[in-house]
């Protein structure tokens, strides 16, 4: 995949808790949909399945992947007693220097204008985004304001919430990509730019089915001017 021109069509992978089995379906299925380039938000370690080979995945793939928590928490050895944590001791010298060389963002420029990649916002692994519904409080960010604000980029893809969504802010579409772990909704996107539509799959058992079109220019839901103009009692924008 050769990145020397504007993106045109993006292969969007969420947070892969190693999920190798998934993730080589994941890598296979995008590859037969001819992306220009593949993106990942990180946490590839802690789940049930081989964090060594999920590395080896994405990097074979020359997938581009920004450190989530957990990548950063097993190089700091914190956190490992959470469910399906993995051990330090698990991980391959080659895995170790992975995660170490991992960035927390990547710039990437679309023919839409540039996309900002990161697992959080930014630098901040931890941070979530969410305009807030029945179920789950209203999340800001003034460093996600600060980005807005500045006008630099025209997407933002991160992970974190596990939760496939889209929300609009004015001049800003902010992309979850979900995750590939779990039996709630795992699966992948892709966006074409060109078309300005993103497409959403999902694994259903074994097999990948297409779920959802979504036009990246539909005007028929909230634009919000910053995360402080969240007020709560939002519909989602569901990529599943």
């Amino acid at each position: 995949m050769s990145t020397a021109r504007s993106i045109k069509k993006l292969g969007v992978i969420g947070d892969v808790h190693s999920e190798h089995h998934r993730l080589k379906a994941t890598l296979a299925h995008l590859e037969g949909l001819d992306t220009d380039a593949i993106v990942c938000t990180g946490d590839i370690v802690d789940g049930i399945g081989c964090p060594n080979e999920s590395i080896k995945l994405l990097d074979s793939a020359s997938v581009f992947t920004v450190r989530g928590n957990h990548d950063r928490w097993i190089l700091e050895d914190k956190a490992r007693h959470i469910k399906d944590a993995h051990s330090v001791t698990e991980l391959s010298e080659e895995s170790l220097s992975y995660l170490a060389s991992l960035p927390s963002q990547v710039t990437l420029d679309t023919i839409r204008g540039k996309l900002l990649l990161c697992h959080g916002v930014a630098d901040d692994d931890l941070r979530k985004v969410w305009p807030g519904t029945e179920k789950v409080p209203i999340e800001r960010s003034h460093l996600l304001d600060k980005i807005i604000l500045e006008g630099e980029f025209q997407y933002l893809i991160n992970g974190h919430m596990h939760f496939r969504t889209l929300i609009h802010f004015e001049g800003l579409t902010l992309i979850n990509a979900g995750t590939l772990r779990g039996e709630h909704w795992p699966g992948f996107s892709v966006i074409d730019f060109e078309a300005e539509y993103i497409t959403a799959f999902e694994f259903c058992g074994d097999q990948i089915r297409l779920v959802k079109t979504h036009d990246l220019t539909q005007e028929a839901h909230t634009i919000w001017s910053n995360t402080q103009s969240f007020c709560g009692d939002w519909d989602p924008v569901r990529l599943f």
